[in-house]
């Protein structure tokens, strides 16, 4: 596995990403997806896996704020698809999500997993393969990447349309770093769209270029270490 020698690198990056531009956008807002993101990328480098009792003290989130939560999944296993894409449907399922939102948040942990060895449009090509024969045609359009001139919106309630978004804007900035997206997302990237954004780069990219605190660094830190150790992909 040393292709994913820097997964560490990688997951702490999402983390401090998310952190980063949630602060910046709505800091201390209510539900806090960032802190269900925190919550359960902790559960499982406590464990190496995610009960569903780690879920039960979570935010009441839904739609597109369940999407963040499900990054860690696919970070923590990437290189075992079925094993993430059990575990990120069951955390969706645990917190009532409908069908369409569930397979988005499958798509989602799909998406953190590939970005660690791939770039944004081969990554956006895989995950649609992978889902081809389970998700709706709707999902699957998603699971493209916009054209550079395209109006993004925040899109609020739509899971599908902020992944959709969240990943584009990866492939437009080649993956340069967090605060590059979340530039180019520009007021489209407030709020959830924006927050997956950054958690995305981050993976993509390994490095978050945009200020969090230190307990925040070392809390996300102290997970990515435990969840790449429990991988088997430090040595």
């Amino acid at each position: 596995m040393g292709e994913l020698s820097d997964l560490q690198q990688r997951i702490a990056a999402a983390l401090c990403g998310a952190a980063g531009a949630r602060s910046a956008t709505e800091p201390g807002g209510a539900p806090d997806p960032v802190g269900d993101m925190f919550a359960v990328a902790e559960a499982i480098a406590a464990r190496g896996v995610l009960d569903l009792d780690d879920l039960r003290h979570l935010s009441d989130a839904t739609g597109t704020a369940l999407l963040l939560r499900v990054v860690p999944i696919g970070l923590a296993t990437p290189l075992d698809r079925p094993r993430l894409r059990r575990t990120a449907y069951r955390c969706a399922s645990a917190a009532g999500a409908d069908e369409g939102t569930t397979l988005v948040c499958v798509a989602t942990a799909l998406v953190a997993a590939d970005l660690c060895r791939f770039d944004p449009s081969t990554t956006a090509i895989r995950v649609r393969q992978s889902l081809l024969e389970d998700a709706p045609m709707a999902l699957l359009n998603r699971l493209t990447i916009l054209e550079p001139q395209a109006d993004v919106e925040a899109g609020a309630g739509d899971p599908g349309a902020m992944l959709q978004a969240a990943l584009s804007v990866l492939d437009w900035t080649a993956s340069a770093g967090v605060s590059s997206a979340l530039a180019r997302l520009g007021e489209a990237g407030r709020g959830d769209t924006g927050t997956l954004a950054a958690a995305l780069a981050g993976a993509a990219c390994g490095v978050c270029d945009v200020p969090v605190d230190a307990a925040t660094a070392e809390r996300a830190g102290r997970a990515a270490a435990a969840i790449a150790d429990a991988a088997g992909a430090v040595a």
